[in-house]
């Protein structure tokens, strides 16, 4: 009996060694992620990472930047992983071999923000500020708020007479109100507060500086204002520990949900309803 266990101990021991090595390899290690500045400024990934690393062992070294720079970034291997919010540029980037897949995991919306509500809807808001020589902060940093930013004036150059530009900064109204930063979302959203100008900003960054600016939050019921967020896996040797990051992020849709600021859901979990 005891040549038994022994050499059934003999056999086990090489697979339980295997199993314990693969846990110290992942444990311990690092890895980078480029994410957007609106997913730092909004908090969430303060509340998401230290419960990554709790769970795994694996440390994430965060570099926010807009999503075009993210994308950028992993062009050049630069980081291991990418979290974004620009769907058509992650769908080419996929296609073109830069990442191995996207999944989105979060999503919340589109707002304005600004000194006071303004009448109408979207297209009809944006196009009054123009009218009416207003000011607008824009991030001109081609991250996806920018990129959505294009996408509504746009929309309102179709329906308005007002004259537009396409350059260096994108595309946008030719006035004088109209002022490109280069920046991120918590920048743009502090410029537009001291200067009393309107942004267009996501919804979780505008409620979790909302205590600290005097502007109003302003909401449109468009589906163009819809903004998913997507983790984007590369095929890199960080891989195994990139894919524990998309399954946690999977699986604890109850941290994004619970997380609010002043009783207010800044982001819902899974995919946007109703969401192409």
């Amino acid at each position: 009996m005891k040549r038994v266990f022994f050499l059934l101990f003999v056999f086990i021991l090489p697979c339980l060694q295997g199993c314990l090595g693969t846990s110290e390899e992942v444990s311990g290690q690092t890895i980078r992620l480029a994410t957007t500045t609106s997913m730092r400024d909004s908090g969430l990934l303060a509340e998401l990472l230290p419960a990554f690393t709790a769970e795994t062992g694996i440390e994430v070294d965060v570099i926010a930047v807009g999503s075009g720079a993210a994308m950028n970034l992993a062009k050049t291997n630069d980081v291991d992983v990418l979290i974004s919010h620009s769907p058509s540029n992650e769908i080419l980037f996929v296609e073109e071999g830069h990442a191995i897949n996207r999944t989105t995991f979060a999503w919340n919306r589109f707002v304005l923000i600004g000194p006071y509500q303004l009448s109408g809807n979207l297209t009809e808001a944006m196009s009054s500020l123009v009218r009416e020589n207003k000011c607008f902060i824009s991030r001109g940093d081609s991250s996806g708020t920018h990129i959505k930013e294009q996408d509504v004036w746009r929309n309102v150059a179709e329906s308005n007479n007002h004259s537009f530009i396409d350059n260096e900064l994108g595309y946008h109204p030719d006035w004088e109100g109209y002022q490109s930063i280069g920046q991120g979302m918590g920048a743009a959203i502090t410029i537009a507060n001291e200067l009393e100008c309107w942004t267009l900003s996501d919804k979780g960054t505008a409620l979790f500086r909302s205590n600290n600016i005097q502007l109003s939050i302003q909401e449109f019921e468009s589906q163009e204002l819809v903004n998913p967020y997507s983790v984007l896996l590369l095929d890199n040797d960080r891989l195994s520990e990139t894919t524990l990051f998309r399954e946690f992020l999977l699986n604890n849709a109850d941290l994004i949900d619970n997380y609010t600021v002043s009783n207010e859901t800044l982001f819902e979990s899974g995919l946007p309803l109703n969401y192409n």
